[in-house]
């Protein structure tokens, strides 16, 4: 019986190796029959021939399902908000919503060419408004009954101003958008829903939202010279945390010309820090100002064990400007974003905080830099998160006058189906990876960096001036008392929200 199946085994084994040798021939004539092919696959092995990354599987293009809809022309027209007449903050302009034409240049165009095919499919123009004061713009055009705009694109810090006095419709009301498509930001439905209403998304639309995401940067050359430990490798084992980033930074810092004080255009400082950073280090170490019940309404969250052990490093980080340089210290007297870029160009800098959008400020930096998530706080924390930074970072919102909203969502669903293939890939591989990221290890924290983000509705909506202070209450180490006489004020604003978005829906 063993010799009979043994026999039944081998002959099975040899019919196996006859079929692959078959398999094998056949697609050898395929190749001969379909040179082009052939060429390319040739192609694709010699480009992964000294790599010994896995093969990288390609996104299933989805669309919004949607029918092309005749709209005769109609002029779909964005408002949105210029920082042209401020110093320092031309940058934070739009250049996700609008292309005049195609340029050479990645975003531009992908932008231009998104725009072409959603008008094409229902035959309307794409326009774009910029004013400088877009909150009074909203609120002077719905209060006139105007539907002069179909969208508004207010910034996170301007979205309660807007909304609590019935300017803007909520989302979950506009009809053709599916927020449980992929082209939508999860984390902000999450976050910033209000008993079940939404008055801003963010989504692929958009790429002002990933310039404004947070992170840190490092000077290679600094880091080399004091012979610190590889910020990647911390980051990789888990223990970035903010004593590890404390501790190197302070261990960096020279008084460069010996005068004895530390200034920031004359020496070499820890860390470049700003003003953002309280609520930045609140989200990236798992606290929150506030969070939301069960019903979705915001509660007070900042009265935490958590939040207090954050709130010392930060106060050690404030106390400290012999190590840690504030740039807003200095605002109005220079550009403090050029002497932001200075200072890392001139190696006079180990960390700086940064919004996303400043690495392409240091295009022409010859040192390398790197990129890295904000610090945990203790490597206990599972996941690094990043913060979306409500001053820069911009959202999608719909007017609340009379208008097609069957249309509004229509396109807007498709505007940001299309951009996730087209504008997102500009934005990432294009520009961010291929014109200023030095190393891999950069494009692997980028990974990191935008794909946990996270909310802190307490930030955005600034409840009771409380986020306004922190600063203060960690420079002078007052932060529990700050909080206690804060709190009130804080819940008469979270009632106050409350009960407005229910009287809007």
């Amino acid at each position: 019986m063993i010799k009979i199946k043994k026999i039944i085994v081998m002959f099975f084994l040899v019919l196996l190796l006859l079929l692959s040798f078959s398999a094998c021939k056949n697609n050898e004539n395929a190749d001969d029959d379909n040179p082009t092919d052939s060429a390319t696959d040739a192609q694709n092995h010699e480009d992964n021939t000294d790599s010994d990354e896995e093969p990288v599987t390609e996104e299933i293009r989805l669309s919004s399902e949607l029918e092309a809809v005749d709209f005769d022309g109609y002029n779909f027209t964005f408002l949105t908000r210029t920082w042209s007449s401020q110093t320092d903050w031309e940058e934070w302009d739009h250049r996700d919503i609008f292309a005049e034409e195609v340029m050479s240049e990645p975003i531009i165009d992908a932008v231009y060419n998104r725009n072409k095919k959603i008008e094409e499919k229902y035959n309307i123009t794409i326009t774009e408004v910029p004013v400088n004061d877009l909150t009074a713009t909203i609120r002077k055009t719905v209060g006139a009954g105007d539907n002069n705009y179909d969208v508004v694109c207010p910034h996170l810090n301007e979205i309660m101003t807007i909304s609590q006095v019935g300017n803007l419709i909520d989302l979950f009301e506009v009809p053709n958008i599916d927020f449980e498509k992929i082209w939508w930001n999860q984390g902000c439905i999450r976050d910033l829903s209000i008993g079940g209403r939404l008055f801003i998304i963010q989504g692929d639309l958009l790429i002002l939202d990933n310039d404004a995401m947070e992170a840190m940067i490092f000077n290679k050359t600094v880091l080399q010279a004091n012979e610190l430990e590889d910020p990647y490798n911390i980051v990789r084992s888990g223990e970035w945390t903010f004593d590890k980033y404390i501790e190197m930074a302070k261990g960096a810092s020279k008084d460069l010309n010996g005068d004895g004080k530390m200034y920031i255009k004359d020496d070499l400082f820890g860390s470049i820090v700003q003003g953002d950073i309280p609520t930045s280090f609140i989200v990236s170490g798992g606290a929150k100002i506030c969070g939301k019940d069960a019903d979705d309404y915001p509660v007070i969250t900042f009265n935490t064990d958590r939040c207090y052990s954050i709130m010392e490093k930060l106060a050690d980080i404030y106390s400290d400007p012999d190590n840690f340089v504030n740039l807003h210290t200095y605002y109005g007297q220079f550009g403090i974003y050029d002497e932001q870029v200075k200072m890392m160009e001139e190696n006079r800098a180990l960390f700086s905080w940064i919004r996303m959008r400043i690495v392409e400020r240091l295009r022409g930096m010859n040192t390398d830099f790197g990129i890295i998530p904000l610090p945990k706080l203790d490597k206990e924390q599972e996941n690094y998160i990043t913060n979306m930074n409500a001053w820069t970072g911009a959202g999608v919102s719909v007017p609340n006058v009379d208008n097609d909203f069957e249309r509004t969502g229509m396109i807007l669903e498709d505007l940001c189906a299309e951009s996730r293939y087209t504008l997102q890939p500009a934005f990432y591989e294009i520009n961010l990876v291929g014109k200023f990221i030095r190393d891999d290890d950069s494009r692997e924290m980028l990974d990191i960096i935008l794909n946990n983000t996270a909310y802190d509705i307490g930030y955005i909506y600034n409840f009771g001036n409380f986020t306004s202070n922190l600063g203060d209450y960690c420079a002078k180490k007052t932060y529990a008392s700050g909080f206690e006489k804060a709190e009130p004020k804080m819940q008469k604003d979270i009632d106050k929200t409350i009960d407005a978005y229910e009287k809007i829906g």
